[in-house]
């Protein structure tokens, strides 16, 4: 009988675990769609109360607890908490009458439905703290839990529509400095540590918790603390009042602007040296790479407008992405287009020297169609069914194509219309989350124009279009003139945009304005008019696509006198150039004359990109041999002639890419020498630092000398550190630099993925890949440890400074095989992967043809 009972009650025990178990979701590695949908039903009103025990020693364990409260609507299943730690500890996890049992698998804390009530719910969680995402160094840390990484470090429902408080208890070493998203409330001190309790925080998404602690300078000024590393002073001194001044402007702009209060406690920053990102809009504590907020102020101003913009695009964050956040992860590109368009808003009038529609279309149009013209391109709203994938979303065409794409909008709504639809949303979803279609929704009740079917295109579809004309002419006037357009991808596309066309005569330009949403579509704004010398498409920027241009006038290029229309124009020929409508010598020498004769300084430093992709990129190694010394010569001596600062700089960057051979590898050699001092060319420490180390790339007869020299010459510890850690992927021996890139296979090695892609850069650089080829394979053998280990952008970096610098068969070849071999890969990063190598691609192309 006993055994009768016993047996019984065991299986009971096992059918109510059975059913303890049962979920209406799949419990999987990642953040599943289905996941979150089924827990942002139930749980609500979430506070987290963490607390961390940081050691001054990098690779010791972090010690951790969670205090977790929330809401249970109702009790279905088990309660699915996101983990994913880089250790094996389990957490343990305890209810006020003692600890419990809980799974721990395929990165979920699994808490059993029998510990689980409708109503408030309470657990303690004693774990450790994941560090694959919390960014350490001897000196300092960073958190950095963009878009999924919250989970690696605490246990959390780690999806943006799951918004929740937090507590942040810190326990640190004495001399460390912390900053969060609130104000420490009180310090106690032991003879061993401080402990920062911080105050609660506002409502934020997981992904925007953070915290930085280390060793750092602090300033405070207009209620902002500022936490940085830098130790020039003269930076310091410069840059300190320009960074303050421009987040207090942001605030006041977009306060005005969004008619809405600045929505959190406090606003802080700190300055990280190295920091993978611009910035990050963490609330309360927006974290900045430190060498994009300080320099000296005979800096060009394009660097300053940098600055400024950074700043303005991570303040603009507060109001979209942190007050209004977007309810998944395939809208995330809204957050992003918001803070670009809005940083443009805060800063432009501040800078009433720089031509801003000249500005967004050098910064904006070139980035965007570097992606867009790949078989790798994608849609600016995109599909995710998993936030382990979240990262891949991120890219060229929602920073910069969405940008464009907005612009169109505000023109077919009109400012105010706009504006008054903005307002609209941030009140309607303040503190909440909301989609794309809810913004869309209220852009159409402001239209006549039909926003979602417009939306649909520019935003829900990927690829450009591309466009023709044919013309006619009478008695030298104008006749007709069509446009065709048709969408790269094949598809029936159409983007209907406004349009400026520009008619370029001997002594004038004659501008019409057009809007464009057919197949084929006659200009009649332009009949009557003469005929011009040529004709230049999209001449104010604000357009999409790729253009037709006039090959037998290319060569003039520089000769336009309107700077916008001159810039439009390079960038039409050198897409046209890549799309082989044109011959890449035109299109070379086209930018080559440009370089000799360009004065504006946006322009130049453009051209200057486009004139090395092409020399890298898409001449043979014989051509470049042949036209070096030509073009090296020409550059040498524009760089000694009278030109601004700014001008000079861009040249001289032309020159020392190309410098690595012959009469001007020893010119380039003697001004890091200083033999040779040109003037108005201002080259600062890190000018010297990299200087020295493209002259070890290139071979110079004195590498080690100039290695071992440069090394002294540097003033900042942090500097000095990774100038030695690059020193392998600078080494003569071909065995040194393979050591280096095959250590990165392991993920210790990849850590800070900025320097690894400098090292991958000099490592696979065009004068190295005659060895590096040999073992190439691993930038994509280790591709999918890359994506499941680093930053958001470091896969497509890791393959830019890989595979993506190269032209030869056998690199096509062995991205053949590797493509053929995995007809199973992740589809975002097969498209990472097609991104970076569409130079390789279209030059094997062209040497077929």
């Amino acid at each position: 009988m006993k055994f009768n009972i016993a047996f019984v009650l065991l299986c009971c025990c096992l059918w109510s675990c059975k059913k303890d178990s049962k979920t209406h979701f799949k419990i999987e590695p990642g953040v599943s769609l289905e996941l979150a949908q089924h827990r942002k039903k139930v749980i609500s009103n979430t506070h987290y109360h963490l607390s961390f025990k940081l050691p001054a020693n990098q690779t010791a364990p972090i010690p951790a607890n969670l205090d977790l409260s929330f809401n249970l609507s109702e009790v279905n299943g088990p309660l699915v908490l996101d983990f994913s730690p880089n250790n094996t500890v389990k957490p343990e996890v305890f209810l006020i009458t003692g600890p419990i049992e809980v799974t721990f698998k395929d990165e979920h804390l699994i808490i059993p439905k029998r510990y689980l009530k409708t109503g408030r719910n309470e657990f303690k969680i004693k774990f450790q703290a994941g560090d694959q995402y919390l960014n350490r160094t001897d000196k300092y840390l960073y958190t950095l839990s963009v878009p999924d990484h919250a989970r690696a470090l605490f246990p959390c429902f780690d999806q943006p529509n799951l918004k929740a408080t937090f507590k942040l208890d810190l326990v640190t070493p004495h001399h460390w400095q912390v900053l969060s998203a609130t104000t420490p409330g009180f310090k106690s001190k032991t003879e061993e540590h401080t402990t920062h309790v911080f105050e609660t925080s506002d409502l934020m998404s997981t992904y925007l918790f953070s915290f930085v602690a280390g060793e750092f300078n602090e300033i405070t000024k207009d209620n902002h603390r500022f936490l940085f590393r830098e130790q020039d002073s003269l930076k310091i001194t410069e840059s300190l009042d320009p960074i303050f001044n421009l987040h207090e402007k942001a605030i006041v702009f977009l306060e005005d602007y969004t008619n809405y209060e600045f929505p959190f406690k406090k606003l802080d920053f700190a300055a990280i040296p190295f920091f993978p990102f611009g910035g990050m809009e963490h609330v309360g504590a927006i974290q900045y790479k430190e060498s994009s907020l300080f320099f000296e102020d005979y800096m060009p101003k394009l660097t300053h407008w940098n600055r400024a913009n950074l700043i303005a695009h991570e303040v603009s964050h507060m109001w979209f992405g942190n007050l209004v956040t977007m309810d998944w992860f395939d809208d995330v590109w809204l957050k992003e287009v918001f803070a670009n368009f809005m940083a443009a808003k805060v800063v432009n009038p501040n800078f009433p020297e720089l031509n801003f529609d000249l500005l967004t279309l050098v910064t904006k149009t070139p980035r965007a169609y570097a992606v867009d013209r790949t078989l790798g391109t994608n849609a600016i709203r995109q599909d995710l069914d998993n936030l382990n994938n979240a990262g891949s979303l991120y890219g060229g065409i929602i920073y910069n194509k969405a940008p464009i794409m907005m612009k169109q909008l505000e023109m077919l709504l009109g400012e105010e219309q706009f504006q008054q639809g903005l307002q609209d949303y941030i009140k309607s979803y303040a503190n909440s989350n909301a989609t794309w279609n809810d913004l869309v929704t209220i852009f159409d009740e402001k239209s006549d124009a039909d926003i979602k079917a417009w939306s649909e295109v520019w935003v829900n579809k990927s690829s450009r279009p591309v466009f023709a004309h044919d013309f006619k002419y009478t008695n030298n006037n104008i006749s007709s003139l069509a446009l065709h357009q048709y969408a790269e991808d094949g598809s029936e596309n159409l983007w209907p945009q406004q349009l400026e066309i520009a008619l370029i005569y001997k002594d004038s330009i004659a501008k019409r304005t057009t809007y464009v949403n057919q197949s084929t579509q006659f200009l009649d704004v332009l009949e009557g008019l003469p005929k011009p010398e040529t004709i230049v498409y999209n001449s104010d920027g604000a357009g999409y696509g790729v253009f037709p241009v006039d090959v037998n006038t290319a060569l003039t290029s520089f000769k336009i006198e309107d700077d916008v229309v001159r810039a439009s124009n390079y960038i039409n020929i050198y897409e046209n150039a890549l799309s082989g409508k044109i011959p890449v010598q035109t299109a070379l020498q086209t930018f080559f004359n440009g370089l000799q004769h360009e004065t504006n300084e946006l322009i130049i430093g453009m051209i200057s990109s486009n004139f090395g992709s092409l020399y890298w990129d898409f001449l043979s190694e014989s051509e470049r041999v042949k036209l070096q010394p030509e073009f090296a010569e020409a550059l040498w001596e524009r760089l000694n002639s009278t030109l601004s600062t700014s001008i000079k700089k861009s040249v001289y960057s032309a020159f020392s890419n190309i410098a690595y051979t012959g009469e001007s590898l020893e010119q380039l050699y003697a001004i890091w020498h200083k033999d040779v001092v040109i003037d108005s060319l201002k080259l600062n420490e890190k000018d010297f630092t990299n200087l020295a180390m493209n002259l070890a790339l290139y071979n110079h007869p004195k590498h080690d000398a100039i290695l071992k020299s440069a090394v002294t010459q540097i003033s900042s510890t942090d500097d000095k550190e990774r100038f030695q850690y690059l020193l392998p992927a600078l080494a003569l021996d071909n065995e040194v630099r393979k050591a280096m890139f095959l250590s990165f296979k392991a993920v210790e090695n990849r850590k800070n993925t900025s320097w690894v892609a400098t090292a991958n850069h000099y490592i696979h650089h065009p004068l190295h890949q005659k060895d590096a080829v040999k073992y190439l394979a691993l930038s994509l053998d280790a591709l999918e440890d890359v994506k499941a280990t680093s930053d958001l952008f470091f896969p497509l970096k890791w393959l830019n400074s890989t595979i993506g610098k190269y032209q030869s068969k056998e690199a096509k070849a062995l991205l053949d095989k590797y493509l053929k071999a995995n007809p199973n890969l992740n589809t975002q990063l097969k498209a990472k992967i097609l991104q970076a190598t569409d130079n390789l691609r279209r030059y094997q192309e062209m040497i077929k043809d």
